[in-house]
């Protein structure tokens, strides 16, 4: 581990030892010291970028997902995830559309039967 680790960009970069955030300005007294360390030779450790969050539902999400399962316990057909549900709610309109309508024909067949 060096001493230094480089950022997503070149304003600034992390002194390792205390997770300090050095930028680049010629005025500031460490980043004076880093570019001496560059200057003996020291490479710093290269960018890493951080892990992606996986994404929250919304709280408006988690209302409709709560009811969409009890429409579909009603109906009698299986829960869906909540990842299935916000994946069904992010996807484009026409995929929704179509899938509505296979809804909605599933639906009217149960009432007929």
């Amino acid at each position: 581990m060096a001493e230094y680790q480089l950022t997503a960009t070149d304003n600034m970069v992390i002194r390792t030892e205390d997770g300090a955030c050095i930028p680049n300005n010629p005025a500031n007294r460490d980043w004076v010291e880093y570019q001496e360390w560059l200057g003996e030779g020291g490479v710093p450790d290269p960018y890493v970028e951080p892990e992606p969050v996986p994404p929250q539902p919304t709280p408006e999400q988690v209302v409709l997902y709560d009811h969409e399962n009890r429409i579909r316990e009603q109906e009698g057909a299986p829960p869906l995830s909540l990842d299935d549900f916000i994946t069904h709610m992010n996807a484009p309109l026409e995929t929704k559309a179509d899938a509505s309508v296979n809804t909605k024909s599933k639906r009217k067949r149960n009432r007929e039967d």
